[in-house]
């Protein structure tokens, strides 16, 4: 009778220990995910303050400048757009998940309306769309700038000049996505 008595008290030893194991074993689980969730929300608030530097000063860049301050070389966006298409080389140079320009004739018509800048309607267009990963969760950042191109008019070379917005999409990280 004392060996199934003690042998009892060894099997109720054994199951609280078990028990008091799973629990700190899921207490540990929900550390780590409300740990894990905050890295998401930090790389996110990371991406989007580095966005937000980058498209501020991106205009003056050597890729976009016209030589001015704030100022973007349309003809040297259409260039850039050209290269970018043949050899896919700039997704990964910039921090962005797209970037863009859209001139000020199109701000208030929906991005689907717009005509999308090519060699064979540049300059009658609206958008240069330099790269987009078409990533599904993207906030845009964006900064106003002039953008210039050269127009040759009654014997003059001069700058044609108009308002556009430079937009930068950053991917939003989401707690449980994979990529």
């Amino acid at each position: 009778m004392r060996n199934k008595k003690a042998q009892m008290n060894i099997q109720e030893m054994l199951f609280i220990l078990l028990g008091v194991f799973f629990f700190f074993i899921l207490v540990g689980m929900f550390v780590l995910s409300v740990f894990y969730s905050g890295f998401y929300k930090e790389a996110t608030n990371i991406a989007k303050s580095r966005t937000l530097s980058s498209v501020t000063n991106l205009a003056n860049s050597p890729e976009f400048s016209c030589g001015k301050s704030d100022c973007v070389d349309a003809d040297k966006l259409m260039g850039l757009i050209q290269y970018q298409a043949a050899n896919n080389n700039y997704k990964n140079f910039w921090p962005f998940s797209s970037l863009m320009v859209v001139r000020s004739s199109a701000f208030n018509k929906p991005i689907e309306s717009m005509v999308i800048c090519a060699i064979g309607n540049y300059p009658d267009c609206d958008i240069f769309i330099v790269y987009d990963k078409n990533v599904k969760n993207e906030e845009s950042i964006s900064s106003y700038v002039a953008l210039c191109r050269k127009e040759f008019e009654n014997g003059y070379t001069y700058d044609r000049c108009e308002i556009a917005k430079f937009i930068a999409g950053t991917e939003i990280k989401v707690v449980g996505e994979k990529k």
